[in-house]
């Protein structure tokens, strides 16, 4: 009994040691004290020669420039890892170190004509050399590869990757396209490594060097799909969408698909803002697959649809390019009959008659029909409500329009559209000149969904405070409000006449700042816009520090962009608005927007089909 405890007590007390040891071993060359290290190395890999603590081992004596001794380190190592071609690599820099780089040179080749059928015995070769930034080296090794591999694996990934270390980047280019040629399966991977590696939104010329080698293997392998989704992929990252929209037209008769391809197209170049191209995508499919296709119905109403946004990009359209969109609306929906796709186009048509033909009546009868539409949602009913709501105010039928915002805001008081409807509600009260009640229900609506309130019940809540609570005088705000309501009415004469009445019964009054700001509003409507532009600037440059400022920055960048097409400028303001104004309701919106043009990449994932049936409310 006593030499059975003496025997448990030995080798307990060994196995301790032993722990002790590899972890002092560990802490040292943790901390890099390679010196006390090595006191526990040796003894510990003698025992334990694993590859963990061979690469301790060999590390520190190497920190500690002991080369012949890590010489002999790894020449011990090789024979207990017969098959690991690697630490030949590892051996000739040894030697190279050593002054025999000679002799190194026999070891490198040697490594490579070894490397065998084994794809991770290539891969792992490979990666030494390229530690050793031996690149020459590793390439060969791959070359080896490709000449041995039974299954003819081509190592493309690998030297893609290898050529793009070495700045070779027609190589790179070359070696991804062998690849997804070898299997398809490596295209998003591909397009991944690419999106890294080149800057799409700019005259880089590696892009030029992607779009010949592109162009090159479409024309050799034309049986190969996947060099033309390559190519589509490429202009869509450039922003070309039309030159995408063509290469895709063009692969989908060639390879007789039903459509999907030319869907993702448009709903990406939706995503974009590239509403024309989107348009002709949808267009391409209603005339080629036809009535009863897949996608023909909905083709059919998002051609509708990004046509119209296309068109209403512009700040004020040609009415007769409005008319004739209008009157196809019509032939559309009598086409798709009366479903909740057709109540949708319904809704899109009101808001042509409402906004850019100032035809409310017509509006209203619309957004009554598709109201009656069946198997709407209750949330399209309610947009269709407000939006009747506002139809009728065009009208002046104010109170009628309340109506319907109330109703909106008593069935949907704790949802977004809820909020929107008391803010209109709150407008009304303020066209009526109640400015107390309306202040009060925006002071609610703050309150209580403050992240929901949108930026125009802000500015009306700003304006009723800082120019009717602290005026004695009602008369100046109720003449304001009457013009602001003219303006919503597109009675344009009528509202300047106020504003001019306005100046000269108050010509020093604190809505100075809104009354030029309006001014902008009718110039804007009336296509004036070079009158909008010198009175908003006059706004930034006079009253910088007031509660319109930032709003005539948005509204100038938005001139810039949507009427005179000069993005360099329209950028400029963005900024502007963003960078002086941080705190402004539009900033969030301002970086985007400055973002979008400088060519920042947008949401690329293409809706799916199943997804876009019907229209966006």
């Amino acid at each position: 009994m006593k030499q059975l405890l003496f025997l448990i007590t030995f080798f307990m007390a060994l196995g301790l040691s032993a722990q002790t040891n590899e972890e002092l071993a560990t802490y040292y060359y943790q901390n890099q004290e390679y010196e006390k290290a090595l006191l526990y190395l040796e003894d510990i890999y003698k025992s334990t020669p694993t590859d963990t603590y061979f690469q301790f081992y060999l590390i520190s004596l190497k920190e500690l420039a002991r080369f012949e001794e890590a010489q002999d380190l790894v020449e011990k190592h090789m024979k207990r890892n017969k098959g690991k071609l690697e630490l030949m690599v590892e051996l000739g820099n040894l030697m190279t170190l050593n002054g025999e780089g000679d002799k190194a040179k026999k070891f490198y080749e040697a490594a490579i004509d070894e490397a065998g059928a084994s794809r991770s015995q290539v891969i792992n070769l490979a990666n030494a050399f390229v530690q050793a930034n031996l690149l020459e080296e590793a390439l060969r090794t791959y070359e080896m590869g490709r000449k041995k591999a039974p299954d003819n694996y081509p190592y493309s990934y690998e030297v893609a990757s290898l050529y793009g270390s070495m700045g070779d980047h027609a190589r790179m280019i070359d070696e991804y396209m062998d690849l997804i040629g070898y299997n398809q399966g490596y295209l998003r991977t591909v397009q991944n490594n690419l999106s890294r590696s080149f800057d799409f939104t700019s005259d880089d010329p590696k892009v030029d060097l992607l779009k010949a080698s592109l162009l090159k293997n479409v024309q050799a392998h034309p049986e190969q799909g996947v060099y033309y989704e390559m190519l589509i992929w490429l202009f869509t990252q450039r922003k070309e969408f039309n030159a995408a929209f063509i290469q895709a037209k063009a692969m989908d008769k060639r390879q007789q698909e039903d459509g999907r391809r030319l869907i993702a197209l448009a709903s990406l170049c939706t995503n974009n803002e590239a509403y024309y191209v989107a348009a002709k995508a949808y267009a391409y499919i209603v005339e080629e697959k036809g009535p009863g296709t897949r996608y023909y119905e909905t083709s059919k109403a998002l051609e509708l649809v990004s046509a119209k946004r296309a068109l209403t990009s512009s700040m004020l359209p040609e009415r007769e390019k409005v008319v004739a969109l209008e009157q196809r609306f019509s032939e559309t929906i009598a086409e798709l009959g009366r479903d909740p796709e057709a109540a949708r186009l319904l809704r899109e048509q009101a808001e042509l008659n409402l906004r850019y033909l100032q035809d409310g009546e017509k509006a209203l009868l619309l957004l009554d029909s598709a109201l009656k539409s069946p198997g709407i949602s209750a949330e399209f009913e309610a947009q269709c409500k407000l939006d009747m709501g506002d139809a009728l105010v065009a009208q002046g039928y104010i109170w009628d329009a309340y109506l319907y915002y109330s109703q909106v805001e008593k069935d949907f008081k704790q949802d977004i559209l809820g909020a929107e409807a008391k803010f209109r509600s709150a407008r009304i009260y303020y066209y009526a000149g109640d400015f107390e009640w309306a202040q009060g229900q925006l002071d609610v609506l703050k309150a209580s969904t403050s992240k929901l309130i949108s930026n125009d019940a802000m500015d009306l809540s700003l304006l009723i405070t800082d120019n009717y609570s602290l005026d004695t005088l009602p008369r100046p705000m109720e003449l304001y409000a009457k013009a602001d309501l003219l303006t919503f009415q597109n009675r344009l004469d009528e509202a300047s006449l106020t504003l001019d009445s306005l100046s000269e019964e108050f010509p020093v009054h604190p809505l100075e700042d809104e009354i030029i700001y309006q001014r902008a509003e009718i110039a804007k409507k009336r296509g004036d816009f070079l009158v909008a532009t010198e009175l908003l600037e006059r706004i930034v440059d006079l009253y910088f520090d007031d509660i319109l400022a930032d709003n005539a920055l948005k509204d100038l960048a938005e001139l810039q962009e949507r009427v005179f097409k000069d993005e360099a400028k329209a950028m400029e303001y963005y900024q502007k608005l963003f960078m002086d104004y941080p705190g402004s309701l539009y900033s969030a919106e301002a970086r985007k927007r400055f973002r979008f043009l400088r060519g920042d990449k947008q949401d690329e994932e293409p809706i799916e089909p199943r997804e876009i049936r019907g229209i966006e409310n």
